[in-house]
Formats: C-alpha cells, sequence, structure tokens
C-alpha cells in the first residue's frame, strides 16, 4: 500500500489543510509501454490553487476525490517502456503520491535527469521548470543585455529564486529583487545573487523603486502582477521589456477585486513590450536547458536555494506556506530515497 492526497473540497479563497485528504491505496501494477516510479521529490507551485479550483483550461477537470496532481522526481522501479529504463531518475507529472505509474507519451513528457552527479532536488527546481522558466524569460522574452536595469518581483520565490544567478550568467551587471520582509531581503543580497533588496512590506516601495531606477527600467520579471505591476509600468525606459511570468498577489481575488491597470498606456508610449509565455512550449529545448544551467550550477555560478520539508504528509502545509509567502526559494517535500 501507499500514501496519496485526494482533493477533499475546493478552496474558497486560499487553499487550507481542510480542502486535502491522505488515503492509503495500492501501489500501481506495471502496465505495457509504462513505468512504475518511486516518488522521491514533490514541488508545490502557485499554479496548483487553480488545478483545485478548476481554473485552467488547459488541464483535465479535477474531480472531488481525485488525486492531487503535481511534478517530481522519481526513480523507476520496473519498466516496460524503453525511453524510462530501469533505475533511470526521471522528472514528471506524478502526483501527490508514493509510488506512480507514467507514460512515456503523456503531455507533458517526462524526461530523464541526466545529471545526477548533482542533487536530485535541483529536478524540481534549477534543473526543471523553476530554472527552465527563469532562463526562458530573460533570454528568451526578456531579451537581456548586460547594461540593462532589470528588477525582478517575488525574488524570493521558486522562480524568481533562481533569476539573478541565472541573469548574471547571461552577463547581466546589476539586478534589483522585491520581496516582502528583512529576512527574504537579506537572503537576496547574501544568497541569491540580487545587487539590491527592496521590501514591499514596507509604506513607501514607490519611493524605493525610483531611488533604484532613477532612470527607469529596462527588464521586469514579473511573478506578482496587480498594483505592482502597474507601478513599474509607470517607470518604463524606452523599448522596455516586461516578463509576465505570474500573478501570486492576484490569484486569491474574485475578478472584481483585480487590480484596474491605470498605466498600460505606458507600453505605447515608451514602444516597450509586455509578454507572457508557456514553458511546455518550450519543451524540445529542456534537455539544452538543463545541460546549460548543470554546467552553471558546476562552476559555482548558480547555487540553487531549495525550501524542502520531510514526508509526504508535509504537501499540503507545504502548498499553503506558499500563498502565506513563507517559502524562501524552490518549495517541495521529499518523499522518498532512492533504491
Amino acid at each position: 500500500m501507499q500514501k496519496q492526497w485526494h482533493l477533499k473540497s475546493r478552496p474558497k479563497l486560499e487553499p487550507s489543510l481542510d480542502n486535502f485528504e491522505l488515503v492509503h491505496a495500492p501501489i500501481p501494477k506495471l502496465e505495457s509501454g509504462k513505468a512504475l516510479v518511486k516518488v522521491l521529490y514533490l514541488g508545490v507551485a502557485p499554479v496548483m490553487l487553480r488545478y483545485m479550483r478548476n481554473e485552467t483550461d488547459f488541464e483535465q477537470t479535477l474531480e472531488i476525490g481525485d488525486l492531487m496532481p503535481g511534478r517530481g522526481v522519481g526513480q523507476v522501479i520496473a519498466s516496460g517502456c524503453k525511453d524510462l529504463p530501469v533505475g533511470a531518475f526521471v522528472q514528471a507529472r506524478l502526483g501527490w503520491q508514493e509510488y506512480a505509474l507514467i507514460d512515456g507519451n503523456q503531455n507533458p513528457r517526462p524526461f530523464v535527469l541526466e545529471h545526477t552527479d548533482l542533487p536530485l532536488s535541483h529536478g524540481i527546481s534549477t534543473l526543471a521548470l523553476s530554472g527552465f522558466t527563469s532562463l526562458v524569460g530573460l533570454r528568451e522574452i526578456g531579451l537581456v543585455k548586460p547594461d540593462d536595469r532589470v528588477l525582478v518581483s517575488g525574488a524570493a520565490g521558486g522562480v524568481g529564486s533562481q533569476v539573478a544567478m541565472i541573469a548574471k550568467a547571461l552577463g547581466v551587471k546589476k539586478i534589483t529583487g522585491i520581496a516582502g520582509g528583512p529576512r527574504k531581503c537579506q537572503i537576496m543580497t547574501d544568497v541569491l545573487g540580487y545587487d539590491q533588496a527592496l521590501d514591499y512590506k514596507t509604506d513607501n516601495l514607490s519611493t524605493q523603486i525610483d531611488e533604484a531606477f532613477p532612470e527607469g527600467i529596462d527588464v521586469f520579471f514579473d511573478n506578482v502582477g496587480g498594483a505592482l505591476l502597474d507601478t513599474v509600468l509607470a517607470r518604463l525606459r524606452r523599448r522596455a521589456r516586461i516578463v509576465i511570468c505570474g500573478g501570486i498577489s492576484e490569484y486569491l481575488l474574485p475578478p472584481e477585486q483585480k487590480h484596474k491597470f491605470a498605466h498600460i498606456q505606458n507600453l505605447g508610449r515608451q514602444d516597450a513590450k509586455m509578454e507572457a509565455f508557456f514553458i511546455y512550449d518550450y519543451q524540445s529545448h529542456f534537455s539544452s536547458y538543463a545541460e546549460e544551467l548543470a554546467d552553471w550550477i558546476r562552476a559555482g555560478l548558480i547555487r540553487p536555494l531549495e525550501d524542502i520539508s520531510q514526508g509526504i504528509e508535509t504537501l499540503p502545509q507545504a502548498l499553503i506556506d506558499l500563498y502565506a509567502g513563507q517559502n524562501q526559494g524552490v518549495r517541495m517535500a521529499r518523499v522518498g530515497v532512492p533504491e
């Protein structure tokens, strides 16, 4: 038998422990063309609340009583799939459980972790979607250049904690981040590679941004959205680029409470652009991204910050902590150990 987390009820606003149910279920039996995976790590991400509410149009419906979805790192312990051999470590949609039966052709496709000299937990952080998202957002969408004036919101979160180090590896000379509270701001400058940290929990964030960017902002990597995005829109330099990665400040708000933008027209005035992206559109490049990021880790240019709790039982609280802003780096739970 194995442990699984199922959706017990839908959140009204932020998730709570009452929304989840821990159950025992049989370990799945191997099927032709599939692989049985022992789950080692499971990550949590802001988008999971939208899954729980059925607010996405790119995922199948999550019904009450269904297994909680989630990406993770696991070890193949039995296989009927040539692309997923026994012993391989894989990153895939495994769900909140201790063992998963996966299909090598499922969408998005699982991928084998090739850089096993590095910690396997990196398969949730830098060598997976958080790192890939940071790299794509900066290089493909933000088109960063060495002398750009770069600002990042949610800079101590799962993606934001990767952005400064990846930006520096791409040649950016100076980068400023925004987070909440003095402890996170200290981590940003001491650990995460930010040259300057702005604390949004103070009541003068606009003034802090003006002082940090007296000539305006070239690139804004946004994980927060809402009023903060509007504040930055008013402070763009000519041909600035805004990378829309997330909007966690508004995920819990009903539509009528979402921010009404006052400065959106500044995009036109400054010949600037604002662009979102879907990381799975870049799936064919995941292997090359992982190769590049792994080399930067080995060279000491990237030092992944991972917030790891112990045990599958900790997953609901890990997701709750994410919305409370209590994570530092990429949030995940360690579920098992390799065989």
